[in-house]
């Protein structure tokens, strides 16, 4: 059994969508509490996620107060799908498994309130909740996954702050940095 999180309810298959990968899957996840990560939009520029070494996860706020402003007023819904035609390491993602066409819903669980649910999941040591720390070593880790984004998804550097109010706000000096070294003045 796999999980599919979801904030769309009532759906009846999944349906494969193009994402930062380039290729239409259908996205899944042993983990319930992992897949709750994507009840609600965000992507890598809100979070790194990872898991630790039992496999549950671990969320690390890329600005502060992502958590809150990303999962506070949601609801989801997760979709429970047999494992048949899901592969892994299809992406650069490990726990991910996708799949390249339709899957029928076997069940769908709602979640009324997302923040709740996953404030609760972490009380019960079921995730690891980092909160934005304005230290040296948590900035300079979350600068480095940040640029590694910015680089591996190709973001227009000249308009990303046109295309995305985070990058206009939490990651104007990121992206400033990288337009001025990629103008070529560095190299001899």
């Amino acid at each position: 059994m796999l999980y599919h999180v979801s904030p769309t309810a009532g759906l009846k298959a999944l349906m494969p969508k193009v994402s930062t990968h380039g290729t239409a899957y259908v996205y899944a996840i042993e983990n319930m509490v992992t897949g709750l990560l994507f009840g609600a939009k965000c992507d890598d520029f809100d979070f790194d996620i990872s898991t630790n070494g039992q496999g549950k996860p671990v969320l690390l706020e890329c600005y502060p107060d992502a958590f809150r402003t990303v999962y506070q007023g949601r609801s989801c819904s997760v979709y429970m799908v047999d494992d048949a035609g899901f592969e892994r390491g299809r992406t650069s993602w490990e726990p991910e498994l996708v799949c390249g066409h339709e899957v029928p819903v076997l069940e769908e669980i709602a979640i009324p309130d997302l923040y709740e649910r996953l404030l609760n999941e972490e009380a019960h040591g079921q995730l690891t909740i980092r909160r934005y720390e304005h230290t040296d070593e948590y900035r300079q880790k979350i600068a480095a996954h940040i640029v590694d984004r910015l680089i591996r998804f190709g973001i227009d550097l000249d308009h990303a702050a046109e295309s995305d109010p985070r990058f206009a706000t939490h990651y104007r000096g990121i992206i400033e940095q990288l337009r001025l070294a990629a103008d070529g003045h560095l190299l001899p």
